[in-house]
């Protein structure tokens, strides 16, 4: 008792699984509120984490592959999730039997995920809604089988949000979209890698949105920015789109059939797409077809 009072004193706590431990302390190095999370920590145990973070905390994950069955979600805001690189820390729900996506953020505040990997989630693999200020750095999101009309939809979804920056990215393998940033304001996409997607990035009814020194390769479609109907913010303008490179994109269009995506043509580089009011320019963007 004395040594978990010493422990919350100072903000932080350790929450182990029953799987394999480094023994090292993943919330080393953080200031403030800090929950750590070891490698083989269970679902119940993580999304337990994430209800009871207070605004201010970190979660900290440990390097290793957190193999979970259910969806995340946190609600709380000003919260910061972070891993240790995200080709070393892994949330996979190849296993997932629920959920609409693998991690779900739903907060009116702010939100920040860095350094971790998101990867086989049933739906999307985290989806960020209502953030006002949400930043996601050093995040890969991936279905490793490869392209497949069965993945999930986006890797990185945030909408209707304000304020957000995702930058040095990975998205792999998303039946729809790698990035796919909707009805949003103020928004910075760059240095991100976006490969293996039927898009690899899309802009929809955002405004003031900047797309820029990112690369898209071996999708679909490079990057996209439209307009659509019948959605809560009818239109979105201001989008700039510049300075990307955008390299054989030229994989089959593998999204499900009816999907919006479905009609978008293999060699696409950029394209304001179906109609869009947005201002977008493009430099070094080539696509080669076969």
């Amino acid at each position: 008792m004395k040594i978990l009072a010493c422990f919350a004193a100072m903000g932080a706590f350790a929450i182990a699984g029953c799987g394999s431990s480094s023994g090292t302390d993943p919330c080393k190095g953080v200031s403030g509120a800090c929950t750590g999370i070891h490698a083989g920590a269970s679902h119940e145990t993580i999304q337990t984490a994430l209800i009871e973070a207070k605004s201010g905390t970190t979660i900290a994950f440990e390097h290793g592959t957190y193999d979970l069955d259910l969806d995340l979600s946190l609600t709380v805001p000003g919260v910061t999730i972070q891993g240790e690189g995200k080709d070393n820390t892994i949330l996979s729900f190849k296993k997932q039997t629920t959920g609409a996506q693998g991690l779900l953020v739903n907060t009116t505040g702010t939100f920040t995920m860095h350094d971790i990997a998101i990867e086989d989630a049933k739906g999307d693999c985290f989806k960020a809604q209502n953030v006002d200020g949400l930043t996601i750095r050093e995040v890969r999101t991936e279905w490793t089988g490869g392209p497949k009309a069965e993945n999930g939809a986006y890797g990185i979804y945030p909408v209707q949000s304000k304020h957000v920056l995702v930058e040095h990215c990975v998205a792999k393998g998303a039946s729809d979209t790698g990035i796919y940033v909707g009805q949003s304001e103020d928004v910075i996409l760059r240095d991100n890698d976006v490969e293996y997607n039927v898009a690899g990035i899309e802009i929809e009814n955002t405004s003031r949105a900047d797309v820029h020194d990112n690369l898209a390769t071996h999708n679909t479609g490079g990057i996209l920015v439209f307009n659509l109907p019948g959605l809560q913010i009818k239109k979105g303008s201001g989008t700039r789109v510049y300075n990307n490179q955008m390299v054989d994109n030229n994989t089959d269009n593998f999204a499900p059939e009816g999907n919006t995506v479905a009609m978008v043509p293999r060699g696409s580089a950029s394209s304001g797409w179906p109609r869009t009011t947005s201002r977008s320019s493009t430099t070094c963007s080539t696509a080669r077809r076969r």
